[in-house]
């Protein structure tokens, strides 16, 4: 059982950033031109700095913005001492709050830790192409589908498998097909090549029957989210992609992964397109169960090569994080 550990701040300061994207980018039903969310700035008692990233995503999160700003001030404002002792109900700050106890010795160059972080491929042709060539014909990466007429996703798929005869794909289709679509997709392309596809539909039920008539595998993403989620074991699920910043709680997400453990279940700790110091976040917890000798067996991955959309220099290395955060808008202060 997650438990947590009292932590000395003495001081903090609450930033707020808005990162351009490079294009316009669709998450559900909704498009966006930036992605926007909010840098906690805590000092402990030492004199150190702690880094954490409040970024609920339109589309997915159940919390806004707006009711996260509203939260986060408010237990600034009720004294640092009981910022970290409360469960609270919005995720994406649960997540933050935790991750505050997530050690900053731990590196993804650890020698105990294997961990693959998977290229993301999206957009039209043209760029899905020039971004697979720029990686040197990798053999692993993901691709979102649903976005474009399914002939254009069968065409791009089956182009980048022609590309590499040794390439496996993990589509992403965020539950946008229908029944229909997705099975003009599977019927079309090289399953061979297909690792697994993340919510072909927004029916778990039709997935479970598509995966089995078509023999491939799923990952389940929005399915984990559900408040109500309790895991089924099915020969045809093999991955759970985990967003923490949707998820919640450290708690949440040791359940899941205890499951995963159990049922040799692949798992990829996701991004939710935040800046660098929540794809941090999501490193030093993917590493966290790699050191853990309950979980070391796990095969771990990471879904964090989003920083390549935003068209800022902004919050881009954790090593400029003091300096950028000078230029972020500074919403509240202790000092």
């Amino acid at each position: 059982m997650y438990v947590k550990k009292k932590c000395q701040f003495t001081r903090a300061k609450l930033f707020a950033y808005k990162l351009p994207f490079k294009v316009k980018m669709q998450f559900k039903q909704h498009q966006l031109h930036c992605r926007e969310g909010l840098i906690l700035q805590l000092t402990d008692n030492s004199g150190a700095l702690h880094f954490s990233e409040i970024a609920p995503l339109s589309g997915f999160s159940v919390e806004t913005l707006t009711e996260v700003k509203q939260e986060v001030i408010q237990l600034l404002s009720d004294g640092l001492e009981n910022l970290t002792t409360h469960a609270h109900h919005l995720n994406s700050l649960q997540f933050a709050l935790d991750s505050l106890f997530l050690s900053n010795k731990i590196a993804a160059n650890d020698p105990l830790i294997s961990i693959d972080t998977i290229p993301l491929l999206q957009g039209n042709c043209e760029k899905i192409f020039s971004q697979y060539k720029k990686l040197g014909h990798a053999n692993l990466i993901k691709l979102k589908v649903a976005r474009a007429p399914v002939k254009t996703d069968i065409e791009n798929f089956q182009t980048l498998c022609r590309l590499n005869p040794e390439l496996k794909i993990r589509c992403d289709a965020n539950q946008a097909w229908n029944k229909q679509q997705a099975s003009q997709f599977f019927s079309a392309i090289n399953t061979q090549q297909l690792d697994y596809i993340e919510e072909p539909t927004d029916n778990h039920q039709v997935n479970l029957a598509l995966a089995e008539q078509y023999s491939i595998q799923l990952g389940l993403d929005e399915t984990l989210q559900k408040a109500n989620f309790s895991f089924q074991p099915h020969e045809c699920i093999s991955a759970f992609i985990i967003k923490p910043t949707i998820i919640g709680s450290k708690e949440k997400i040791d359940r899941l992964v205890s499951s995963a453990t159990k049922f040799d279940i692949k798992v990829s700790f996701s991004s939710s397109f935040e800046s660098i110091v929540g794809l941090q976040q999501l490193k030093r917890l993917a590493s966290s169960y790699c050191l853990n000798q309950s979980t070391r067996g796990l095969l771990i991955s990471l879904g964090i090569d989003t920083l390549k959309y935003f068209d800022s220099s902004l919050l881009q290395d954790m090593n400029n994080i003091e300096k950028d955060s000078q230029q972020l808008e500074l919403l509240w202060t202790s000092s």
